[in-house]
């Protein structure tokens, strides 16, 4: 900053971080104002708990104030400070020795009052260069507010993918688990297609891990270009007028660039693949389950603990809603403390549901939570648009595509086993395995919200 608008400006309406006027002022909770860009790009990297920069007092990281007038106040005093300078060191038109304080859009260029009369420019349109100015600023200050969003969603982003990358072929492992448990033993000729489905599922696991790191790669590089372009429009926004009106056009069509291709998460699906005889098997444990009217339950907070685990930070209003009529929970009138049984349940369309089994004690509840111990569920939920597959307990994220229809329950109680299937395509979805059982169990069916 100019050394003269330092000497000349109240320590008021400059920020402590880079010492110069204020860029979109804010003032934190122990009453200290500082250039919001300024202190989103110290604050980005700190170590929790976050501190007032002057008095080193901890601050709440969104505790954001803003003090508009105190910028009004920086701009006047930066323009009175500006008017006693020298007129060598303001624009001058060299031609007439007159100051170029008016602008012409048409052409992009600075004129005083006589060059703005001249024949090139009667027929435009002229603006004070202050005018515009202003303009321009309130400009870059949205596409400073639209980038540093855009950072802040980048940087979930490679939160979430990094969070997938360290569980991915966890993940994969289990799912080959679960389908060696899904081969009867009797069939021998299922060998080669049980090798071959394992082998498909290997190969394609590690397609979409390297896919996982690619994305993080990309988006790690773009959450440094968009630091860069933000810092540049800070740069430009502290400029004076008739250097930002000259040089504004670049910044602000990178900006606008960028920000269109900002990098989305991978979605990784898994491919469904049918187990030859399956559904033969299981038909033959097969019963026919009928609801007790008389067991309600009103509360069913599951579909929102899903949300709030798949949507933080990003829905932090996303309503808590203790049941309600959109809720359709239902329990069977039988319960099992023995044997194997298989029954299949119709979701049709539906994309938010919950099947499967639960502890009998759970009837007289009302508290069910992801991680209760006694139950045994799949769970289909939407979130924008889109429908993702859980099982609880505790909550694993299936990454395999959404059953519509029939989807099939199977319980063997001695061996500790717990199956669903997608009916229509004789594939299996997940299963719970190697679980111990010593109380009673009662099927469960929730629908939720279409």
């Amino acid at each position: 900053m100019d050394s003269t608008f330092v000497r000349c400006a109240p320590s008021l309406l400059i920020c402590s971080i880079c010492k110069d006027y204020f860029t979109d002022p804010v003032t934190i909770n122990r009453g200290h104002s500082f250039c919001t860009p300024c202190l989103c790009l110290l604050w980005e990297d700190a170590q929790h708990p976050t501190r007032c920069p002057v008095c080193r007092a901890v601050s709440p990281r969104m505790d954001f104030k803003s003090i508009i007038s105190a910028e009004g106040q920086a701009r006047a005093k930066k323009e009175s400070v500006a008017k006693k300078l020298p007129r060598s060191a303001r624009q001058m038109c060299w031609i007439h020795q007159a100051l170029k304080n008016i602008f012409c859009p048409t052409d992009k260029s600075l004129l005083c009052l006589q060059c703005s009369h001249s024949p090139g420019h009667t027929t435009h349109i002229h603006c004070p260069v202050s005018q515009v100015a202003e303009h321009c600023r309130e400009k870059l200050l949205m596409q400073m507010k639209s980038i540093w969003k855009n950072r802040q969603r980048n940087q979930r982003n490679i939160n979430k993918e990094y969070n997938l990358l360290r569980v991915w072929q966890g993940f994969v492992n289990l799912r080959m688990v679960m389908i060696k448990a899904e081969y009867p033993k009797v069939y021998q000729y299922l060998h080669k297609e049980k090798q071959k489905h394992l082998e498909s599922l290997a190969i394609e696991g590690k397609i979409i891990f390297h896919r996982l790191r690619r994305n993080v790669a990309r988006m790690l590089q773009m959450g440094k270009l968009l630091k860069r372009i933000y810092e540049e429009l800070k740069e430009m926004y502290l400029k004076a007028d008739v250097h930002l009106l000259q040089d504004l056009g670049d910044i602000m069509k990178r900006s606008q660039l960028v920000q269109a291709h900002l990098p989305q998460p991978v979605d990784p699906q898994l491919s469904e693949w049918t187990i030859t005889g399956m559904s033969e098997r299981l038909n033959n444990f097969r019963v026919y389950i009928t609801f007790d009217d008389k067991i309600r339950n009103y509360r069913v907070p599951l579909f929102e603990d899903l949300r709030r685990l798949q949507c933080c930070p990003d829905h932090q209003d996303l309503p808590h809603s203790p049941g309600s009529s959109q809720y359709k929970p239902s329990w069977a009138a039988q319960t099992f403390t023995s044997g194997k049984y298989y029954w299949e349940v119709d979701v049709g369309n539906s994309q938010n549901w919950i099947i499967g089994l639960c502890r009998e004690s759970w009837t007289k509840r009302h508290d069910m939570l992801l991680n209760s111990e006694g139950i045994f569920l799949l769970l289909c939920v939407n979130v924008d648009d889109h429908c993702r597959l859980f099982s609880a307990s505790p909550p694993l994220r299936h990454y395999i595509p959404r059953p519509q229809g029939l989807v099939g329950v199977f319980l063997d109680y001695e061996f500790g086993i717990v199956s669903f299937v997608n009916v229509a395509k004789s594939s299996l979805i997940c299963n719970f395995l190697s679980c111990s059982f010593s109380f009673p169990l009662r099927p469960f069916i929730c629908y939720g919200p279409k």
